[in-house]
């Protein structure tokens, strides 16, 4: 391994190291044996090509660091911690930071969590600090190294099988879930569903991130491997693996831009054993921690080791008790009907006959792909009707409710789609069919909604409108859009054919919007279907407008 430059300076004095007395608490590690595996997956662009990696025996920690080892840490070196955080729940994730720090945020609740809002440096610096005190080469896992220990032997999506259903999931990892999604509702009033990479269908009792250990280890008894906290890697990260070694060692260039990242964390669902991750050394997030490595194997454990261990112990002893004490979930209400007339909307479902059901809840989408929002909860009754309807392409869909414990969404009713006329504007969310993009409040002075996604609208995303041609002619195009750079914009296509190539260049930031002006269009009396392609990601769409010329 080249350590040497992964160094990080810590500004330690030998009198500081002198002064604290307690020894550290060595995290509990597994040896983990010498072997061959074929790392990459083509699924992933960055995860290829797919070549053979020779590992060396190492040790990899058991669990993630927690809160409680990290702190020895920070109190022995007075390490300069940030004091802000990407963490703070409000509708979903600030993508700013806000005031939190890695003991007092608001994720973290327990000492035997894993240890978040540090950055990539902290983590490093700490494992530079264990090395030094206990004179063991303590470090960051390589990239290849975690790839093959997570997935010990195996050669499936996730180390416990494919799990396409994504149901055995819980048993194994901390994600995305039902549990998620009740708090999610509850303290962000915003949903799993049409975010990244969705939920999984299954209940893991844990809404944010877990105390280690809960969950059932791999083959090489590793615990959270693809999950539960996204895990710094020692490799500078590449877009390929042209250039990576076989033997194992971290790839490290003399600057690096983003370092790698392994593993999903609570609030995506599961990452894959080969999926990869980047991050920018100085960013500080609320769902990233760290294990540690060490080459070869630890011959001797430390008694803080052993009684950090029996507390750990005592804690997942206590954890389990309480999810063992909660009642299963509800059932799914089934035979959700929709009545649209006049403008009412009406809603139908069958009774749930489970015992102990108090109430039911709708939530709504305002437009396809968006999140769904609790509408009307302490609902007695099986029918419900919606006179708040203005035109757009409504979701619904209801929950049964026992002691605050909300079943999974039942199946989804959709209100007709709206038939948009020209002239006149189109707003955004009103498409008959969404792909590559998602619908949320717009921070634009002008409507109630927009389209964006994860980094914006995705650059292979089909937005599709039917519109009502009121007279032939030619008409001018203009759109109200949000974009951080300069981006190649996206095609117009009327009815199946190509008609115009439109930019949309950078207004400032994703809540900075301008109205651009676009091309001419000639459009035929009638009904027509009009498609955006988008021809690249980082913007956001308000509305359309064509105007007769």
């Amino acid at each position: 391994m080249k350590l040497n430059k992964l160094v990080l300076t810590l500004c330690l004095s030998a009198t500081s190291y002198h002064l604290y007395a307690v020894e550290p608490i060595e995290p509990i590690m597994l040896e983990i044996p010498s072997g061959s595996f074929a790392m990459g997956d083509t699924s992933e662009k960055d995860s290829q090509p797919i070549h053979n990696v020779n590992v060396a025996e190492f040790s990899l920690g058991k669990y993630e660091i927690t809160r409680k080892e990290f702190r020895q840490f920070v109190e022995a070196t007075g390490y300069e911690m940030p004091s802000q955080c990407i963490h703070q729940l409000n509708g979903w994730f600030n993508y700013g930071e806000t005031a939190g720090s890695w003991d007092n945020n608001s994720l973290t609740t327990n000492d035997f969590q894993p240890v978040n809002c540090i950055g990539w440096k902290a983590a490093n610096a700490y494992t530079q600090w264990l090395a030094k005190e206990t004179g063991r080469p303590y470090r960051l896992p390589s990239e290849a190294e975690w790839e093959y220990a997570a997935k010990a032997g195996t050669k499936t999506k996730f180390y416990f099988g494919d799990d396409v259903d994504q149901t055995l999931v819980c048993d194994y990892e901390n994600t995305a879930d039902l549990t998620g999604e009740n708090i999610l509702q509850r303290d962000a009033n915003t949903s799993y569903v049409n975010f990244f990479n969705g939920k999984s269908s299954c209940v893991d009792h844990s809404a944010y991130s877990s105390i280690v250990g809960m969950y059932k280890a791999n083959s090489f008894g590793l615990h959270d491997m693809v999950s539960n906290v996204v895990e710094y890697i020692a490799d500078c990260y590449q877009d390929s693996y042209n250039n990576a070694p076989n033997s194992g060692e971290a790839l490290i260039d003399d600057v690096c831009e983003y370092r790698v990242t392994r593993g999903g964390s609570w609030h995506w669902n599961t990452f894959s054993t080969s999926q990869r991750g980047r991050i920018n050394e100085t960013f500080v997030g609320g769902v990233e921690g760290f294990r540690v490595a060490l080459d070869g194997n630890v011959s001797s454990v430390s008694n803080n080791t052993k009684s950090f261990s029996k507390e750990l112990q005592t804690a997942q002893l206590n954890e389990q008790r309480r999810r063992d004490a909660l009642l299963p979930y509800p059932d799914k209400i089934t035979n959700l009907t929709l009545n649209q007339a006049s403008g009412l909307v009406t809603l139908t479902w069958d009774k749930s006959l489970q015992e102990g059901i108090d109430s039911y809840r709708i939530y709504r989408n305002a437009g396809i792909g968006g999140s769904f929002k609790l509408m009307a909860a302490n609902l007695i009754e099986t029918t419900f009707k919606d006179a708040n309807v203005d035109g757009l392409r409504y979701e619904y869909t209801v929950v049964a409710v026992r002691q605050h414990q909300q079943s999974d969404y039942s199946d989804v009713v959709t209100t007709k789609a709206p038939i948009a006329r020209a002239p006149g504007r189109i707003e955004a969310e009103g498409a008959v069919k969404l792909q590559g993009a998602d619908v949320t409040r717009t921070s634009d002075i002008e409507g109630k909604y927009n389209l964006t996604g994860f980094g914006g609208i995705a650059d292979n995303a089909e937005i599709t409108y039917e519109i009502e041609v009121l007279k032939s002619g030619d008409y001018s195009l203009n759109y109200r859009a949000a974009a951080p750079r300069d981006t190649k914009g996206f095609k117009v296509l009327v009815d199946g054919k190509e008609v115009a190539i439109e930019k949309v260049l950078k207004t400032g930031g994703y809540n900075e919007w301008s109205t651009q002006q676009g091309g001419m269009l000639h459009l035929n009396k009638g009904k027509i279907t009009l498609v955006i392609k988008s021809l690249d990601n980082n913007w956001k769409l308000n509305w359309l407008e064509l105007n007769k010329i």
